[in-house]
């Protein structure tokens, strides 16, 4: 069974089994943690034995980093549209 290990500040929040393959999340990703917000900073992928010794299971593991609310306004922020203007000038 695939898991997938979520850690932030060098311990480890929670571990995540699935019977069909998890989707790990990308780098720079949001997610929300027990009301907290996350940015993924890094996935590291870690073989790890399984049953006989010539079998190998890969474990990602998923770096987060804890969001503040300054930095989670100024990405809402820029995922705003910009406010349309009409055509650009016209240079020639």
């Amino acid at each position: 069974m695939p898991r997938v290990q979520f850690a932030c500040e060098g311990r480890v929040l929670f571990t995540t089994t699935q019977d069909r393959l998890p989707e790990v999340p990308r780098t720079g990703e949001v997610l929300v943690v027990e009301d907290d917000r996350y940015v993924v900073v890094d996935v590291v992928y870690w073989a790890r034995r399984a049953g006989a010794m010539d079998r190998r299971e890969l474990w990602p593991v998923v770096h987060l980093s804890l969001l503040d609310e300054e930095t989670w306004a100024r990405r809402l922020e820029r995922r705003m549209p910009a406010s349309s203007r009409g055509k650009p000038p016209v240079r020639y």
